[in-house]
């Protein structure tokens, strides 16, 4: 046999590798041992003549090594040694695996008594992959082989104390609950439930189940007060709210704060109030993530007195992230007394309608990332007045909200923008911005010229309804906005879904500046309101009036309007009147088969007979017009027109 000991030690831990690979089989195969042996059987028989084949060379060349090395070879025998001595520790597992398979409850072979040797053989293997496939057998199956687990799963070696830090960090970095921890095992479940627990406090909550909760848990609580929820036929008492009481003393434990409901001003006397909230007085809540306020929430001596602790708590801690408020006494209450609380948060919600008197909150953002606001009042802010969380800000949406703030600044990192009858008195000539990110842009409103102040050159997307315009009104508008904003590439957008009611002579104008989009979608209030006209210069060719009823393109010298476009849609706010008539389907057809036939072709042409139709009504089927799509249209017309519509064109059409 020329094996050299150099080469043979080389090749060992190939040999190795494949030994246990073979191992893994008949493990696998042998695992459930009553319910597949029959099936299994076949399998495990090759495999256990694979292993004895491969482990009778392995000892045959390990000897014929050991007889060859010269006495001055003290490394090489020691690592020959070593290698047998894996060698039979694997034979040993072989022969476990066989034991098991053969009859449970066999003893395990001595050179697997040592925990350490059973890990360093599965430390090549896949382990974790061993390890789940027995988790997911039997519970019996399971428990046998809890101890092979714990070896293959290194987690389950940490100290008590360690797992819990650990579930802590992975706790509190998460903004749900800890689920997916507390299903792997009891034991897990326990040790979550002492760091994490989740309380709703109710006006009839029993105090001995909060008491339960917070002497278990230690670390970390999510709160929810919905106290309208079982409020019923509520009546005053001397122990009413004690569990939000003994609550709010656990506040140094407070991950989160959500207020469905809270108690009104007559729940409780202000005396009684500030007795017990004195317990609170100098709580730190260093892990306070979310704060959030879902209703008015009249004022109460209870929410002033819980919104000074949260105040006066978080002004150390930089971990308050999150906070929605939909209450105007609480808005004015924070930013009145306590500004500081909004210094960390990057994501900031504010829905409060009928707030009487400007809120001044702007300066105090200083890491805001995504901000949602909806009718509320902020004060002028002049160019000289700090805003430092234009520099951070990357998702802005407004709802009737003063956009003063926005003019004359440069908003670094805002990716997207919504702006909803946004309040503009004081800019409505003079708003200019400029957001050099910005790939979203929505507008909803009146007076278009906004737009023309902002300037995003990286703009992908832009929304444009103009509200409560009529033909007149409207089409002024939409003048502004095809022939400054984007004839003067202010904005470049490649998608534009736009709403507009407008005369057709000032469509036909607009599409003209639309020479960029690669997708157009046109939202009008019936299907009347633009006919034949302004569909007509996306019409390639000239086409046979007889057939299709369109005329040649407006573009024919110059090229077609739009030439780049490849997705265009129409949404109706309602379908036709039974007096209504619907007279687009020829220049539907033109559109279409014409664009199909050159390099202007479109991927889709879809139509929106009413606001509540979620899927459109596609009219284009691969690379012609869909006849199923026109038939649908036509049933919702109700009149039998598809027979000639889709009739072939005569022979001097140029379609032939």
């Amino acid at each position: 046999m020329a094996f050299e000991p150099q080469a043979w030690l080389q090749a060992w831990p190939r040999a190795k590798t494949m030994a246990m690979e073979v191992e893994v089989k008949v493990r696998l195969f042998t695992l459930p041992w009553a319910e597949v042996w029959t099936r299994a059987e076949e399998d495990a028989r090759a495999a256990r003549a694979e292993a004895e084949a491969l482990w009778a060379q392995i000892v045959a060349e390990a000897e014929w090594a050991k007889a060859k090395l010269k006495v001055g070879g003290q490394a090489k025998a020691k690592a020959l040694a070593q290698a047998e001595a894996e060698a039979l520790a694997l034979a040993g597992v072989w022969g476990w695996a066989r034991g098991e398979a053969c009859a449970r409850g066999e003893r395990v072979p001595s050179t697997l008594a040592h925990p350490s040797m059973i890990r360093r053989i599965l430390s090549d293997l896949n382990h974790y992959g061993v390890a789940r496939d027995i988790w997911h057998r039997s519970c019996e199956t399971r428990d046998e082989y809890s101890c092979l687990i714990h070896f293959i799963t290194p987690i389950t070696h940490l100290p008590l104390e360690l797992l819990q830090q650990i579930f802590l960090i992975i706790i509190d970095e998460a903004s749900g609950p800890p689920l997916a921890l507390m299903r792997v095992c009891k034991y897990w479940h326990a040790i979550v439930t002492s760091i994490w627990a989740s309380l709703t406090l109710g006006t009839r909550t029993p105090m001995d189940t909060v008491t339960r909760r917070l002497e278990r848990n230690q670390w970390l609580l999510d709160i929810v007060v919905d106290t309208d929820a079982d409020r019923g036929h509520f009546i005053p008492s001397d122990g009413t709210f004690e569990a939000i009481f003994a609550t709010i003393e656990a506040s140094s434990r407070w991950r989160s704060l959500v207020v469905e409901s809270f108690p009104a001003q007559a729940d409780l006397p202000e005396d009684l109030v500030n007795r017990r909230l004195q317990r609170c007085s100098n709580a730190t809540m260093r892990r306070f993530r979310t704060f959030k306020i879902k209703s008015a929430c009249e004022t109460s001596p209870l929410l002033n007195g819980l919104l000074r602790i949260l105040g006066t708590s978080t002004m150390a801690s930089s971990e308050l992230t999150t906070i929605e408020i939909n209450s105007a006494n609480v808005i004015s209450f924070l930013t009145l007394y306590y500004p500081s609380i909004f210094h960390s948060v990057t994501v900031l919600s504010l829905d409060t309608p009928g707030i009487p008197n400007p809120v001044d909150l702007l300066p105090h953002l200083y890491q805001l990332e995504t901000f949602t606001a909806s009718y509320i009042s902020f004060p002028i802010y002049h160019n000289h007045v700090s805003l430092p969380f234009i520099h951070t800000l990357r998702h802005l949406s407004l709802k009737a909200v003063s956009i003063q703030w926005m003019s004359d600044r440069t908003f670094h990192v805002l990716e997207n923008c919504a702006l909803i009858f946004p309040l503009h008195y004081h800019v409505l000539h003079t708003f200019s911005t400029t957001l050099p990110k910005c790939k979203h842009l929505t507008f909803q409103g009146y007076a278009l010229e906004i737009l023309g102040g902002i300037l995003a050159h990286e703009l992908t997307h832009l929304s444009v309804i103009c509200s409560g315009s009529f033909n007149r009104r409207g089409s002024r508008q939409l003048v502004r906005l095809s022939s400054q904003v984007l004839g003067e590439r202010r904005l470049t957008p490649r998608i534009l879904h736009i709403g507009i009611e407008a005369v057709n002579q000032a469509w036909v104008n607009a599409l003209g500046f639309m020479s960029d989009l690669e997708e157009l979608v046109i939202r009008n209030a019936r299907p009347s309101s633009l006919g034949a006209k302004v569909f007509q210069p996306l019409v390639v060719y000239p086409v046979h009036a007889s057939n299709l009823g369109a005329t040649s393109t407006p573009g024919e010298s110059g090229g077609p309007l739009c030439p780049l476009l490849r997705r265009f849609g129409l949404k109706y706010d309602r379908w036709l009147r039974p007096s209504e008539q619907f007279e687009l389907f020829p220049v539907f057809v033109s559109i279409i088969q014409s664009r199909q036939r050159s390099d202007c072709s479109l991927e889709s042409f879809s139509l929106w007979v009413s606001n509540d139709q979620k899927v459109p009504l596609e009219l284009i089927e691969g690379s012609d017009i869909s006849v199923k799509g026109f038939d649908h249209l036509r049933r919702a017309i109700g009149k039998g027109v598809l027979s000639t519509i889709l009739q072939q064109p005569p022979k001097d059409s140029p379609f032939c």
